[in-house]
């Protein structure tokens, strides 16, 4: 078990130092509030009329530092089950895609308001569970979580949303391996598939993640066949493509050799790689071996 000198031997940190993280806590953290839009662009309002905000909290300088040292010397040790590729390296929205290929019954829902509604009670019993002390875990929590939940935008919360959905994920994982389904997750984006019907199913599976206190994003949550997008990626029975939208976006382009313009070519690029290699041969590659 992971003791606290221990645990500061690794951070590379001095109690001292750890004392002055925790007094001065808003120091280390500042907000970039974006709002909420619709598909047309138009603002979103919540219940009581105030206008919707995706609000980011990212660290700063020694607060920064020691998340990195979490992440690198803890965090990536703590293996993922094979389910989950976003925050991952080496897993990305195009590889979670292709692992549906060939399936023709989708699932899509996404997970509301996920980074802020995963608590600091949440994260303190994961790494509970994770065999550290109390007090290291108590620790690690309060440099992990800000104003008592997960911030978006810091160097450990993708890792750690991913660590704590796992309590909901095993589930969702034993579920669509006793139906012959295919699950992934992509950070908040849930994706279930099969080559049959699986419809009866959904109740189920949304009984899963809302029992573990996740909340779902009805407008977000689809039960379809026609093509199917999976992470922003079309996926068909043979193949994987991106919206004919973004090849048009790519003719319009003035002067290809800008960083965006580079980017997204690239970015079609690799959609059009990807999709040419067997799913077999993708999923060898990504999940027995996700850091190599």
């Amino acid at each position: 078990m992971l003791d606290v000198p221990k645990l500061l031997k690794i951070l590379h940190i001095t109690q001292k130092e750890l004392d002055h993280l925790f007094e001065n806590i808003d120091k280390f953290y500042y907000l970039i509030s974006n709002p909420k839009l619709d598909k047309k662009g138009i603002q979103l309002i919540d219940k009581n009329g105030k206008p919707r905000t995706r609000d980011l909290y990212p660290s700063l300088r020694l607060m920064k530092t020691v998340q990195k040292r979490i992440h690198v010397q803890l965090l990536k040790t703590m293996k993922l089950p094979d389910y989950a590729f976003g925050g991952i390296a080496k897993r990305d929205n195009i590889l979670n895609a292709k692992m549906h290929q060939g399936n023709k019954f989708f699932f899509n829902t996404d997970l509301r308001n996920f980074y802020p509604g995963i608590t600091h009670h949440q994260v303190f019993e994961m790494f509970v569970k994770r065999n550290f002390s109390p007090t290291a875990s108590r620790i690690l929590t309060k440099l992990t979580t800000y104003k008592g939940m997960l911030p978006q935008g810091t160097p450990t919360s993708p890792y750690l949303a991913n660590l704590v959905f796992v309590t909901a994920g095993l589930e969702l994982e034993a579920l669509a391996k006793k139906n012959g389904l295919m699950l992934t997750t992509f950070v908040d984006d849930i994706t279930i598939s099969s080559k049959t019907d699986f419809k009866p199913l959904v109740n189920d599976i949304l009984a899963i993640i809302t029992s573990k206190g996740f909340k779902i994003s009805h407008n977000k949550t689809f039960y379809q066949t026609k093509q199917p997008k999976v992470t922003n990626v079309i996926v068909n029975n043979n193949n994987i493509r991106l919206p004919d939208a973004y090849k048009k976006k790519i003719e319009e382009f003035e002067d290809k050799e800008t960083p965006h313009a580079k980017g997204t070519i690239n970015y079609y690029r690799r959609v059009h790689k990807i999709s040419k290699i067997k799913a077999s041969k993708i999923k060898v590659k990504t999940i027995s071996n996700p850091e190599k």
